[in-house]
């Protein structure tokens, strides 16, 4: 990769973190090419030479938080044992994940789904396509639970899986709205709880 080439790739990357960071903040409607490039201090045809169109950008910003997501989330909680062991993992990562503020973490897609901005079809499939494939792979995560004897055989996972997501969504809203210093371990016991109940 020559110089130039290797410029340019840089410059991409930092679009799209440009990018990320508004759209965690403000959603994916507020990407715009002059908000990205007001915030690098570059042309706007800069930007747009990189990235094509707001579209694709949007696009690259929805790929690249799908992609530290499952690196943060889902990666290290693979190395857990099959089963309760690896879905407690996701679990606990994933509600790190929505209060870190070591990175650009947030929850991009729970913010789309509640934005009353309006976004084109294919970037909406998109972000509903990232989220399912987590919700799927949570899901033959509670399977395995079930198959090990971990969580009872008779239960329906999609239960499981919605009051996870439920336990999340009100950790977003404590810690986002409430500013709840207690909401992690809030979230924590519930989550115990709720596990009990499925417990063979």
């Amino acid at each position: 990769m020559d110089a130039k080439t290797r410029k340019s790739e840089l410059t991409r990357a930092a679009i799209i973190d440009a990018a990320l960071e508004l759209a965690r903040s403000r959603g994916i409607a507020a990407i715009s090419m002059r908000s990205i490039a007001d915030s690098l201090q570059i042309s706007k045809s800069g930007v747009f030479s990189r990235v094509g169109s707001i579209e694709a950008l949007q696009q690259a910003v929805i790929e690249e938080y799908g992609r530290r997501f499952f690196a943060e989330v889902f990666l290290p909680a693979m190395k857990q044992p099959r089963g309760l062991p690896r879905l407690n993992a996701i679990m606990e990562r994933w509600l790190q994940w929505f209060v870190s503020s070591d990175h650009t973490a947030g929850a991009l897609h729970e913010a789309a789904a509640f934005s009353t901005d309006p976004m084109d079809a294919v970037i909406v499939a998109a972000i509903r396509d990232s989220l399912q494939s987590w919700v799927s792979t949570t899901r033959r995560t509670v399977v395995q639970a079930m198959q090990e004897g971990h969580l009872r055989a008779d239960m329906d996972p999609d239960d499981l899986l919605y009051e996870m997501h439920s336990l999340l969504l009100g950790v977003l809203f404590g810690h986002a709205f409430l500013h709840d210093r207690k909401v992690v371990a809030r979230c924590q016991r519930s989550y115990q709880r709720l596990i009990s109940n499925y417990l063979p």
